[in-house]
């Protein structure tokens, strides 16, 4: 009998089924609604040194977004999301992004100029830091905050079609 159950066919539609429950398990949404995720409040310096924290981003709709210059989605999402940023800055939407490669703080004038980049960028102190603290695993990453710093949207990496979502969920709370 255990020789049944224990049959490679069985051992590997259990694992596929564990394989399973654990996907859908990772895609269901954390905390709820008594308890929601907050963002790890940071203090970074703007290009000219000027000490920034969540605080100075928060009572408003809060966009933060992780990225590097010479990232090729970066490149491709950042102006889409400047042009949210345009449409919805005096409904209350702030934006700020996070510059997670130090050592590419010489690049981002020029970057901003390029993609026309209006909004607010902070740099990373420690890439590894950054990294664990946000649980970054792409870039660009953005977290969509409400006005006490809760999570309500966090959008890994880039796909076409990528702003639109965040966007209806930008125009929906901030409705």
């Amino acid at each position: 009998m255990l020789n049944r159950l224990f049959n490679r066919r069985n051992v590997r539609a259990t694992v596929w089924g564990l394989g399973c429950l654990l996907a859908v398990a990772m895609l269901l949404p954390q905390g709820n609604a008594k308890d929601p995720v907050k963002f790890k409040p940071f203090k970074l310096q703007t290009l000219d040194g000027t000490k920034k924290t969540l605080a100075d981003y928060t009572n408003k709709v809060t966009l933060v977004g992780f990225f590097f210059p010479q990232c090729q989605f970066c490149k491709i999402s950042l102006p889409e999301v400047q042009k949210i940023y345009d449409k919805y800055k005096d409904q209350g939407l702030s934006v700020v992004w996070i510059n997670v490669v130090p050592q590419e703080k010489k690049l981002i004038p020029n970057w901003m100029a390029e993609f026309k980049i209006t909004a607010p960028v902070l740099i990373g102190a420690w890439q590894p830091s950054l990294m664990r603290d946000y649980d970054l695993k792409a870039t660009p990453t953005h977290f969509l905050l409400d006005e006490e710093g809760a999570v309500l949207l966090r959008q890994e990496g880039y796909k076409s079609g990528d702003e639109k979502l965040l966007e209806e969920k930008i125009a929906t709370v901030l409705k």
